[in-house]
């Protein structure tokens, strides 16, 4: 009888419990990414470096360049000339613009729910972990993604 009574302290209980109303107009939080940080940082240092389009360290295939939701081109350009973490000058690569645009689509406003981070340090399905948490890469990723949130 006893469990009874604490399952019907619980349903009187939550019976006062309301709800609010968001309003029609609900704005996700506004993540403002750091182009530039993309272009000299994220691009070359993370991207092109562990091969992350083309499938290195293990992948024959061509993973984010055919077989993946994000679809990443496998840049050889150079990164563009930066100072002080901003481009500067007009040698920016087309491949670096796409896959800056394509890449914004798996970023949330930090760095554990973004699946850009979570996948290749092994938190979510991925083939395989890239690099670990500890990892140069990761950092960057997490400082990019943190640096948006601001």
């Amino acid at each position: 009888m006893r469990g009874h009574a604490v399952v019907s302290l619980l349903l009187s209980l939550s019976a006062g419990c309301g709800t609010i109303d968001l309003g029609g107009n609900i704005v996700p939080p506004d993540l403002q990414l750091d182009e530039d940080f993309f272009y000299c940082e994220i691009q070359p240092r993370v991207l092109t470096a562990k091969g992350c389009a083309g499938g290195a360290a293990g992948e024959g295939g061509t993973c984010h360049a055919d077989r993946s939701a994000l679809r990443l081109i496998d840049t050889m350009a150079p990164p563009p000339a930066c100072e002080d973490g901003r481009v500067v000058g007009g040698d920016l690569s087309a491949d670096y613009v796409i896959n800056f645009e394509r890449v914004q689509f798996t970023v949330q406003s930090d760095p554990l729910s973004s699946p850009f981070y979570r996948r290749p340090v092994g938190l979510d399905s991925h083939p395989r972990t890239i690099f670990p948490e500890t990892d140069e890469c990761a950092q960057l990723i997490r400082d990019w993604i943190n640096r948006g949130a601001l």
